[in-house]
């Protein structure tokens, strides 16, 4: 199930599982599996055109193509273009996630996190194939 609702306690479930200081403009979607919060993806840094995009899960198999369509749908229905998001380099994991996404290295930046360099990645709402697909269950 997907869930949109207690903004603050999606907020604080991302935010203590990535280090993330959260801000007054975190908007969050949570996926729920038999009663339990397994993943939560987050936007904040809103500017008109671009917002950044944070996820965490419970180390559960979180992802699946009903929370992939309402993660990238969001942002983009409310008409941004471009979703960006910051990896530690040494987060392969999140890295590989990113790409099989559809996000694209941009820049890596030596010495911006405190483990390394800090890998800046994007994706476009043009390139977003989740979207293209459409909902998996009919209409939202």
């Amino acid at each position: 199930m997907i869930v949109y609702h207690d903004q603050q306690f999606l907020g604080e479930w991302l935010c203590d599982r990535i280090k993330l200081i959260p801000t007054p403009e975190l908007r969050c979607i949570g996926r729920v599996r038999d009663g339990n919060l397994i993943g939560v993806v987050g936007y904040d840094a809103w500017n008109g055109s671009s917002c950044q995009m944070h996820y965490a899960s419970n180390g559960e198999r979180w992802i699946n193509r009903e929370f992939l369509f309402h993660a990238f749908w969001f942002p983009f229905n409310n008409g941004y273009k471009v979703l960006i998001g910051f990896v530690p380099g040494n987060n392969k994991k999140a890295i590989k996630l990113n790409q099989h996404l559809g996000f694209s290295k941009l820049a890596e930046i030596p010495d911006a996190h405190p483990d390394g360099k800090l890998i800046l990645m994007t994706m476009s709402k043009d390139s977003c194939r989740w979207i293209k697909k459409g909902f998996p269950h009919g209409t939202i």
